[in-house]
C-alpha cells in the first residue's frame, strides 16, 4: 500500500509518486508505482505466496522459461533458447535447439498465430457443424486481423488470403477485421474442416453427409514443435505469412 511501499521495498517515493498512489494499493494503484517497486525488490504484490519446485526427471529441474520454437520475438532466443534436440523421445527423434535456430523464422513468416475454438462450433466441428442452426451463426473459416496488420497487407474485411506456416503448409481463408487481435497475430478458430490447401473437399463426401459449414483446417499451419517431457504436440506457438489472394 501507499503506507507501507518504502519500508517493505527499501525506497523513498518521490513527491510526485506520492501523490500518485495516495490511498491506494496494488489493486487501486492504476499508476503501477506500488507494483513497480514491490517486483523490483522481490516482494509479491498480491500477497501470495510463492514456491518453487525441484522435479528430479524434467529436463528443467526447476521450471524455466524457454522461447517456442519459432518465436516472434527472436531477441529473445539466444537468452531462452529450446533446448537439445531429443533422440529416440517416444521412439521419435524430436527436434529443438536445430529447429529454433535453423533460420529466422520471424523474418520469413512474421504474424503470430493465435487459435482456439469458436463458441458456436466444439472441436473440429464434426457434429456443430452438421447443425443448421449453429452453422447458420458461424458458417465459414476467417483469420481476424487488427485493422493495422490488415492495412499493411492490402486487405479489407471480406478478402479472401493466403496463410503460409513454417512447416510448408498453407490455407486459403476469408479476412475479418477486428480490434479483438493485436496488430502483431491473426486468430484462427481450430472447428473448421473439408478444405485442404485452398481446395474444396466436399465432393468426398457421400451423398446427403457434408456438413454445412466448411473450411480450413487451421492445423494445415501450425509450426513444428513437440513438449520437451511428454511429446505432446505444441499447437499455439505458430508463425505464418500472410498475403492476399
Amino acid at each position: 500500500t501507499d503506507k507501507n511501499i518504502e519500508e517493505l521495498a527499501g525506497i523513498t517515493l518521490t513527491d510526485e509518486e506520492k501523490k500518485l498512489v495516495k490511498g491506494t494499493n496494488w489493486k487501486t494503484d492504476i499508476s503501477g508505482i506500488l507494483t513497480k517497486y514491490a517486483l523490483e525488490a522481490g516482494l509479491t504484490p498480491n500477497g501470495n505466496a510463492k514456491a518453487r519446485t525441484i522435479v528430479w526427471e524434467f529436463i528443467d529441474t526447476i521450471p524455466k522459461h524457454r522461447e517456442p520454437l519459432h518465436s516472434p520475438r527472436t531477441d529473445l532466443i539466444a537468452k531462452y533458447s529450446a533446448v537439445k534436440d531429443i533422440p529416440n523421445h517416444f521412439r521419435v527423434d524430436v527436434r529443438y535447439e536445430s529447429e529454433q535456430f535453423k533460420e529466422d523464422w520471424a523474418k520469413s513468416y512474421p504474424v503470430n498465430v493465435i487459435s482456439g475454438r469458436v463458441v458456436e462450433h466444439m472441436g473440429t466441428g464434426t457434429e456443430t457443424r452438421a447443425s443448421h442452426y449453429l452453422s447458420e451463426l458461424n458458417p465459414e473459416m476467417y483469420g481476424e486481423l487488427n485493422p493495422i496488420l490488415a492495412g499493411k497487407l492490402g486487405l479489407n474485411d471480406g478478402d479472401m488470403m493466403w496463410l503460409y506456416g513454417t512447416g510448408g503448409g498453407k490455407i486459403k481463408i476469408k479476412c475479418k477485421v477486428s480490434l479483438r487481435v493485436d496488430e502483431n497475430s491473426v486468430f484462427l478458430p481450430q472447428n473448421f474442416s473439408g478444405w485442404w490447401s485452398g481446395e474444396d473437399l466436399t465432393h468426398r463426401y457421400p451423398t446427403g453427409t457434408a456438413p454445412y459449414a466448411m473450411g480450413e483446417n487451421s492445423n494445415q499451419v501450425t509450426s513444428y514443435g513437440f513438449d520437451q517431457q511428454t511429446a505432446c504436440p505444441e499447437v499455439n506457438c505458430s508463425l505464418v505469412r500472410i498475403e492476399r489472394v
